[in-house]
């Protein structure tokens, strides 16, 4: 992961792999009236 910066409300964060793998990418509620983005990559394929 790198810290890409934020402006205005929006973060850029990268993230890289060694190959190629599929991903999910899931937007979770809570807790309160925050949200968490969960980055799921696979180990293998």
């Amino acid at each position: 992961m790198a810290w890409g910066g934020s402006w205005e409300g929006q973060t850029t964060i990268g993230v890289g792999t060694r190959a190629r793998l599929p991903f999910k990418v899931t937007e979770l509620t809570g807790p309160g009236d925050s949200t968490r983005l969960v980055i799921d990559v696979a180990h293998t394929w």
